[in-house]
């Protein structure tokens, strides 16, 4: 019988490597785009899960119990029956408000935080913020001075889920911790040590 010889197909052959390009060249060229796919990939990693980090710790502090000071300082509950509730009127800076308190409109300094004063740099920043942190309505917490020198009164501020407001706007580097005196000095403190070490915010991260 016949052999049966298989028929060859018409293949295109491959271009001879140019000699300005040897197959090292390629092989480098691989490596690189590999290297590049991997690094890129990282980041993306390192991003998710930075991003989900922040997240957690926004959904603690909006569901942080009632009250507190913030989520990183756990435990400092201050005396419920101490706590005044008031109605906001009127948001003047970053750390000073008027509120309505046992029927009476009073001028409230916060006790526990410094913000920048008008003409200052993050100033409009800090005011804005205090404005959306405090709502409608916040509670108010006595210390060791009932007054400041211009007749205000000192009060740790919260609002009417129990968040502290002065912690807040310390951990979003807008405020400086007050450091005279206070029952939460020492933890204000060092938390915006922490904060100013990471450079976040508008007073710490050039903002």
């Amino acid at each position: 019988m016949p052999s049966r010889r298989r028929r060859r197909r018409n293949r295109p052959r491959r271009a001879p490597l140019s000699p300005s390009r040897p197959r090292s060249f390629f092989r480098r060229r691989s490596t690189r785009w590999l290297a590049a796919a991997i690094i890129t990939l990282t980041v993306g990693i390192v991003l998710g899960v930075i991003a989900a980090g922040r997240e957690d710790v926004g959904e603690l502090a909006d569901n942080a119990p009632t009250p507190t000071l913030v989520v990183a300082l756990p435990g400092l509950n201050p005396d419920q029956q101490r706590l005044q509730p008031a109605e906001v009127v009127r948001v003047i800076d970053g750390d000073t408000i008027d509120v309505r308190l046992a029927g009476d409109v009073e001028r409230i300094r916060y006790f526990g935080v410094d913000t920048p004063e008008r003409g200052e740099r993050c100033f409009r920043e800090a005011t804005e913020r205090n404005e959306a942190l405090v709502g409608e309505r916040v509670l108010l917490l006595p210390d060791v001075r009932e007054r400041d020198q211009f007749g205000r009164l000192l009060r740790y501020v919260f609002d009417d889920q129990g968040r502290s407001i002065d912690a807040r706007l310390i951990a979003e580097g807008l405020a400086e911790a007050w450091r005279p005196d206070g029952a939460y000095r020492d933890e204000l403190v060092e938390l915006e040590e922490e904060i100013r070490a990471a450079g976040a915010g508008c007073l710490w991260g050039g903002g």
